[in-house]
């Protein structure tokens, strides 16, 4: 049984999330970011992006990074993937928090509505382990990339269909993920280039 002073503390702490959800989705709010935050947070169901940006990005880092650019890629692939994985699979289940509608917190809902368990969020989690995957490998990139995914982090208090607590903790597992992902393909990476320059020189 928790002692009291768990349960206030527990209790403060939930009010503190439901009041800064509020204050993000009610009134840190302007008619311009009312259009722009649905548009980044529902970005996996454009078409326009995922059929067209998304093809014409990766055309270009082929482009210009040539060889490196299917480590990146698949770093990035790998960190979004587990962190996905871990965060539906077995942290979802497991705690099973309700979003903030499903909870009965007055939201305005600027998205469809998610079915589901809210924490932690996936979206913040995938976000943050790619920038992170991606800031690792082309360090140059770090900053925008982290600055994109925590854009996509706040739109989803933004948009009413997560408390801010699911989008901190899903965004300390990606960069958790990211940085497990980004260190194992360094070293996988360091491997085969000294393996390569031993086997030039013996020849």
């Amino acid at each position: 049984m928790l002692s009291a002073d768990h349960a206030d503390t527990g209790s403060t702490l939930l009010n503190a999330d439901r009041s800064l959800l509020r204050k993000v989705n009610q009134a840190w709010t302007h008619p311009w970011l009312d259009g722009f935050f649905p548009r980044l947070t529902d970005l996996d169901r454009s078409r326009l992006f995922v059929f067209g940006i998304l093809p014409a990005t990766l055309g270009l880092c082929f482009y210009f990074w040539r060889g490196r650019a299917g480590r990146v890629m698949l770093a990035m692939a790998l960190a979004i993937g587990l962190s996905d994985a871990f965060c539906y699979r077995v942290i979802k289940p497991a705690v099973q928090r309700a979003r903030p509608e499903s909870a009965g917190v007055c939201v305005i809902l600027r998205t469809g509505s998610h079915g589901g368990y809210g924490f932690p969020s996936n979206h913040a989690a995938n976000a943050f382990a790619g920038a992170t995957a991606l800031g690792m490998a082309v360090p140059g990139l770090r900053w925008l990339a982290l600055a994109v995914a925590a854009l996509i982090a706040y739109s989803r208090v933004y948009v009413g269909v997560h408390f801010p607590a699911d989008v901190v903790a899903g965004a300390l597992l990606g960069i958790l993920f990211g940085v497990v992902v980004g260190v194992v393909m360094r070293r996988y990476s360091y491997k085969i280039l000294h393996q390569s320059l031993g086997s030039s020189r013996r020849q």
